[in-house]
């Protein structure tokens, strides 16, 4: 008998009876008229369908709580200057009072629930990790920081809150249909929270791949994508940029984008990769340990900037890039790249509830951007987007992933080569600097913190 069974009896005694009880629950469901495999596939489209109404109205949420404070700050700007910080504490201390795995992205702690429910395992996922109290945190607290301002995103939580339905559901079907495979809940739940968040169906299949099934996939992830961007150069160098059945091509676009590509897979997985540094390792922001200190400071900081960009580094940074993507005659301002790298930053370590994939996306639109006014390039929106995949790449190393999100959210599949030399790139200089990517690195720390690992 294992040495914490003997000194925990009832604990025995209450597995014996759980494990008891699942034998019961599927000899009834052998008995059931409707086949057990039929009845777990309608408990899935039913958490499916609980995530996708989830994300509708935790996007229109957020939303409306961002042009709220757009509104506000046009009239205000002083009064939000002065609550930034106040509301940085009140968003942490829900957190730390309700919920603390509803801190940060979210992404972080799925991959740790996972981690937790092998499939062999069958348990009851009874883990604050992915419930519905974590969620209802996740929902206060995100929206009390976009009220003050915080450079975060809905992307991280809409995953948590989707896997946290997933594993409601599961839990209960768990009573009818004896073992679930939880981690095929929870996985299923992530990929359909990012799917519903960014309205990109192929990549939520990436990113599971990706990031839920990273050590399987990982062994051949840069064959695949070396292959594809040669091949896929060699093609287009000797038969031109085409499509199959034919599609007006991007204006402007030729094959002297491909050295930008690369240029910006470089800065992409550098400053990608010092992003990922500073967010797992909080002591290089010398910021304060206490946290009510440190959630202080970092309104401070976010406060002041947002108050000299006049509110551009706020926010997911949809509304900036997105305006600057369909006017033509739109800019982004020359210092949104350092700008919204250091609010995301402090936004993330403030403690709060909110993720970092749209403030990422923001961030590398910048890059682009700033890259190109430098080197005078004149097709300033294919950089912008090709440093969104770049820095997005170097942060979280899921290449395949940054390269779908970017060019299923912009229907832009004249650049998918471009894509992913950046991305290629920018994920083997982000890998040199964070050898564990970012997302598993926080769920690893959090999981040695709570003495699991």
């Amino acid at each position: 008998m294992p040495e914490y069974h003997r000194r925990n009896p009832d604990r025995l005694l209450s597995e014996s009876l759980n494990r008891l009880g699942s034998g019961i629950s599927d000899m009834a469901a052998d008995l059931n008229p409707i086949h057990p495999k039929t009845s777990i596939q309608a408990s899935l489209l039913l958490a499916a369908v609980a995530a996708g109404f989830g994300a509708y109205f935790y996007a229109e949420l957020i939303a409306f709580l961002q042009a709220f404070y757009y509104g506000l700050f046009r009239v205000h700007p002083y009064l939000l200057f002065l609550a930034c910080p106040f509301l940085f504490v009140a968003a942490t201390w829900l957190v730390v009072r309700f919920a603390p795995a509803a801190k940060g992205s979210g992404i972080p702690q799925v991959l740790q629930a996972i981690e937790e429910a092998p499939p062999e395992k069958p348990g009851t996922m009874e883990t604050p990790l992915v419930s519905i109290r974590t969620a209802a945190v996740k929902v206060v607290s995100s929206a009390v920081g976009i009220l003050g301002g915080a450079s975060i995103g809905r992307e991280g939580p809409t995953v948590q809150i989707s896997s946290s339905l997933f594993a409601f559901t599961a839990r209960h079907a768990r009573r009818f249909f004896g073992s679930l495979d939880f981690q095929s809940y929870l996985t299923a739940g992530a990929s359909a929270g990012i799917s519903a968040a960014f309205n990109t169906p192929l990549a939520g299949v990436t990113f599971a791949l990706e990031e839920i099934g990273e050590r399987a996939f990982a062994q051949f992830k840069r064959a695949v994508m070396l292959a594809v961007i040669v091949g896929g150069i060699t093609a287009q160098a000797i038969g031109g940029n085409y499509l199959y059945f034919g599609h007006p091509e991007i204006p402007g676009f030729s094959n002297s984008i491909y050295p930008v590509s690369v240029l910006l897979g470089v800065l992409g997985g550098l400053f990608g990769g010092l992003f990922s540094m500073i967010l797992t390792r909080p002591r290089l922001s010398l910021l304060p340990s206490k946290w009510w200190a440190r959630a202080l400071s970092c309104g401070l900081l976010v406060g002041l900037l947002n108050f000299l960009t006049h509110a551009d580094t706020s926010g997911s940074g949809y509304e900036v890039t997105k305006r600057f993507m369909d006017n033509p005659g739109a800019t982004l301002p020359v210092l949104l790249f350092p700008e919204k790298f250091l609010t995301t930053v402090f936004s993330y370590l403030s403690g709060m509830a909110g993720g970092i994939f749209s403030p990422c996306l923001s961030v590398g639109s910048g890059l682009g951007f700033t890259t190109a006014q430098v080197f005078h390039i004149t097709n300033l929106r294919a950089c912008a987007l090709i440093g969104m995949v770049a820095f997005f790449s170097g942060v979280v190393q899921a290449p395949l992933t940054s390269v779908i999100i970017v060019m299923e959210m912009t229907d832009q599949s004249g650049l998918l080569i471009p894509f992913m030399m950046a991305a290629f790139l920018a994920h083997g200089i982000g890998h040199l600097l964070m050898p564990v990517p970012l997302y598993h690195r926080l769920a690893e720390m959090e999981m040695e913190k709570a003495g699991k690992k």
